[in-house]
């Protein structure tokens, strides 16, 4: 048995929360003009708005909270926190630990003298008279204050130095939106260039086993950048681990190539260290030769690369309050900007206050003094990561697509694919829907990190494209249990199954105001479900997205479309009613009597998809006769315009034993579409019963004989009981007469699996009873039957080339064995368990349902029909069979 990592820490103070309903909810969400941020933290359940300065502190930080000292000047913390960082940042294993002295009251003036006032140079933090000469270390009041001092004393030294005819440019892996907000405001023009790849699929099996580092810089890039804007660029900030991409991590490697790069081109190189830490765990356990390494020396080669860096402390620093600025003593940063660190310590005094506090308190310095050394122990950091990790793979069983592989501090939700087949624009803000839904029904707070607060609306094309689609769950540290995590999941799940009736958002007021997300005033926007397109407009929405779902190439797609507009004809045109006509024809291709139908084949092992739709050619006469004459002029036209991928040959030879003068039955011919390279797959689905209703078996017998296969259907004859019956016959209208296939339907009422399997077995060279009887159970609920509600059908394909070699297919009526959707889908969901199914598999059929889901799958019956085992040679295939509810549940 697997191991679990053992708890980091235990809690010995909790926190009780109020009871407050949605109706509560929703009054203070008008209140507040429903923006996020203004809504108040009291009345949360969980709150994930941010990692930043919400952390519970430890017991050892409170202990040192109380040894803060609020001393004017030369407070003792400051002298801690100076020598904290070069220990956590310069000295790798090799720390000193002064600040336990001062911790226990011990730190007398000759351990001042021998520990505390020792003078440093050529690092990042200079004591003793090198830090007055020269100073390299600020104190500010959070990390913003220190993005803010550096980038607005650059910006003046830069125009004092030279006025420039161009903006100088900042290029970093991702800024963060005060990071940046504080670049653009102070001059600079921002350039991301982030590693290709962020929105890739991970396999959900190698979460926790491998990491692409998918926050690194696009070196490449940067490199070309750099060579076409010669002189232009001021720094490269790099984001450890990347805010702006999902907290993914930078790999030690891409660390130092951004080093040399920035070297070769004699730019200043910073990092933005909110999150130095949980980057470091992630190199250590996914990046080569870093496993043996301790935190310390993966946190010391980090910083052996960078000129300077910026860092809040209440992030990984495990602190409510606390941000600082460093340099690198007489580094490359420092030269091109002589006498920097004297101008930065006159904004720092003037707009904090005196450089050994900074605007922290002493109480605050000390606790972040605890903490940079608290957040650096592996086993903190292990159960750090591991939450987080333990929160996206809950979300993603539930199929909820989260950016994977999970980062350092936040899970945050794919909202492209969380919309997927809701038809949202970015402009609609809908992530914003989605976050107002959560306050509201649930108290839970997450923060969009998409189109509304980068800005979406304001961007030209180029850079919309570049715009991620997010919702961030920001976990605090320390603070949250298995029970939020649960909780939270529960939730988002359940906005997830009525996603289609989440608001879209409009920003009421200021639009226009730089970082809206935390002032703007909002407003909900309801949606509509109704459909009130053409048929054609209709099922190209859904096929497009049918198509998105498996991945299909977009000429394939295309292909599909313009086959679904050639047998639709005119009917395609016509607008789709809000109810069935009780006058017109009521087709029976799907659940709602629509006259077409999606089914999607998937192989087991590869979850290799293939997209088909099923038709019935419209009259517009309620008349069989007529709908018969459609289904022949369809034919002619499908031949004549797809004369290299249709023949209508061995049709033409049973035309009299399906196309009688007078038919008979519910239906007269359906034609199926599936794409090929070589263009558009059709096949035929012809009715036994049209010709004599009373002897289905003689026609089907004589079809079989005409097309030479008299032996394919004395096979099917031998397994026949007397109370079944044949219910379709197909024709594959492929020129190729030794690939053709000829299907029969067989119809199996009152059976169970034990029979229907070993009918299978008996006649199919492929066929497993085991797994038939398997797939049925599933299906059927737990039961193996007999099944009463609605007969399975066995479906034997044949072809010329082996007549007595049939692949074997059963067809299970699901629609008729469950109360709604929702059930269908976790049987089935449990069913991919039994059968082992790839995971591209599970993430495709998740994905196909989404595509033509317009309400909650537990609202009723109707998007499932029928679900099949394909048994052959090469492995087992599922086909869903999905109606497009045009016309609502069952």
């Amino acid at each position: 048995m697997a191991v679990l990592p053992p708890p980091s820490h235990n809690a010995v103070v909790v926190r009780s929360l109020l009871t407050v309903n949605p109706e509560e909810r929703e009054r203070i969400l008008k209140d507040v003009e429903y923006n996020i941020f203004a809504f108040p933290a009291g009345l949360l359940t969980c709150d994930f708005l941010s990692d930043s300065g919400t952390s519970a502190m430890t017991d050892v930080q409170w202990a040192a909270l109380m040894r803060g000292d609020e001393s004017y000047g030369r407070n003792w913390g400051y002298y801690c926190l100076l020598d904290t960082f070069r220990d956590v940042f310069e000295r790798g294993n090799n720390q000193k630990r002064a600040y336990q002295a001062v911790l226990t009251g011990m730190a007398d003036s000759e351990y001042y003298r021998s520990h505390l006032l020792l003078s440093y140079r050529d690092g990042f933090v200079n004591g003793g008279s090198h830090q007055l000469q020269r100073p390299n270390f600020f104190i500010v009041p959070q990390g913003r204050c220190a993005e803010a001092l550096l980038f607005s004393t650059m910006s003046s030294m830069i125009a004092e130095d030279a006025p420039a005819t161009t903006k100088p440019v900042i290029i970093s892996n991702g800024f963060f939106d005060t990071t940046g907000a504080n670049a653009a405001v102070a001059g600079f023009e921002l350039q991301t260039f982030t590693q290709p790849g962020l929105s890739d699929p991970f396999p959900q099996e190698h979460i926790g086993l491998y990491n692409n580092f998918k926050g690194n810089l696009d070196v490449a890039a940067t490199d070309e950048y750099l060579k076409h804007h010669p002189g232009q660029v001021s720094m490269i900030l790099m984001t450890i681990t990347n805010n702006w991409a999902a907290a993914q991590p930078v790999s030690m490697a891409n660390i130092r190539d951004a080093s040399a790069l920035a070297k070769r081109h004699d730019i200043p190189y910073f990092f933005d260290a909110c999150r130095f830490a949980e980057n470091a765990i992630f190199i250590k356990l996914f990046e080569a030769g870093y496993a043996d390494k301790s935190i310390a020396e993966i946190v010391q080669e980090m910083f052996t690369y960078v000129d300077g860096f910026t860092i809040s402390l209440k992030k990984d620093g495990l602190s409510n309050m606390g941000g600082v600025l460093c340099l690198r003593d007489e580094g490359l940063f420092t030269r091109k900007y002589p006498g920097i660190g004297l101008r930065l310590k006159e904004r720092q005094i003037l707009c904090y206050g005196n450089d050994s506090y900074g605007g922290m308190s002493g109480r605050d310095l000390m606790t972040a003094v605890v903490g940079l050394n608290e957040v650096t122990k592996e086993p903190y950091l292990r159960n750090r990561i591991g939450q987080v990790q333990v929160f996206a793979q809950n979300l993603l069983s539930n199929g909820i697509s989260v950016l994977s592989p999970p980062g350092g501090h936040a899970v945050y939700l794919d909202m492209e694919d969380f919309f997927f087949g809701c038809g949202r624009s970015p402009g609609d803000f809908a992530s914003v829907g989605f976050t107002l839904e959560l306050i509201k029904d649930y108290g839970i707070r997450a923060a969009e990190a998409g189109p509304f607060g980068w800005e979406w609306d304001k961007k030209t094309p180029e850079e919309q494209k570049k715009i991620p689609n997010l919702v961030r769950f920001a976990v605090p540290r320390h603070v949250l249990s298995r029970e939020h995590i649960n909780y939270t999941v529960a939730a988002i799940k359940d906005l997830h199954n009525r996603r289609h009736t989440i608001p879209n958002v409009e920003i009421a007021r200021g639009k226009e105001m730089r970082l809206r997300h935390f002032s703007s005033g909002l407003r909900p926007i309801p949606v509509s479900t109704a459909i009130t397109g053409t048929y054609m407009s209709e099922a190209s929405k859904q096929l497009s997205q049918l198509s998105q779902a498996i991945n299909q190439d977009p000429a394939a797609c295309e292909q599909l479309l313009n086959a679904f507009k050639l047998a639709g004809g005119k009917w395609g045109d016509s607008s789709i009613p809000s109810e069935l006509d009780p006058m017109g024809w009521i087709s029976n291709v799907s659940n709602d009597h629509a006259f077409f139908e999606y089914s999607i084949a998937m192989d087991q092992k590869t979850g290799k998809a293939e997209l088909r739709f099923l038709i019935e050619a419209q009259s517009d006469t309620n008349d069989l006769s007529a709908m018969q004459t459609s289904a022949l002029q369809l034919n002619t036209d499908l031949a004549k315009t797809h004369s290299e991928t249709v023949s209508l040959h061995r049709l033409n030879d049973l035309h009299d034993l399906f196309f009688p003068t007078h038919p008979e039955g519910i239906f007269a011919a359906w034609h199926s579409c599936a794409s090929t390279a070589s263009g558009p797959e059709w096949k035929i689905y012809l009715n036994p019963w049209a010709r004599d209703p009373d002897n289905e078996l003689a026609v089907v017998r004589k079809a079989f004989d005409r097309l030479g296969m008299a032996p394919s259907w004395s096979l099917v004859e031998s397994i026949m009981s007397r109370d079944e019956s044949a219910v379709y016959f197909s024709l594959d209208l492929s020129p190729d007469p030794t690939q053709s296939r000829v299907k029969v339907y067989i119809s199996h009422p009152g059976a169970t699996a034990g029979e229907i399997a070993a009918k299978h077995a008996q006649i199919c060279p492929s066929a497993d009873a085991y797994e038939i009887q398997k797939f049925c159970e599933a299906m059927g609920g737990g039961g193996l039957g007999p099944y009463e509600a609605k007969s399975l059908l066995s479906c034997f394909a044949f072809t010329s080339k082996e007549p007595e070699r049939p692949v074997g297919t059963v067809h299970f009526p699901v629609v008729a064995y469950a109360k709604d959707d929702a059930e269908i889908e976790a049987r089935v969901e449990r069913y991919m368990d039994v059968a082992a199914v790839s995971s591209v598999y599970r993430e495709r059929y998740r994905k196909v349902i989404s595509a033509v889901q317009r309400r909650p799958l537990a609202q009723g019956r109707g998007i499932h029909a029928w679900v099949s085992l394909k048994q052959g040679a090469k492995g087992s295939t599922n086909t869903f069979y999905i109606s497009p509810e045009l016309f609502g549940t069952l």
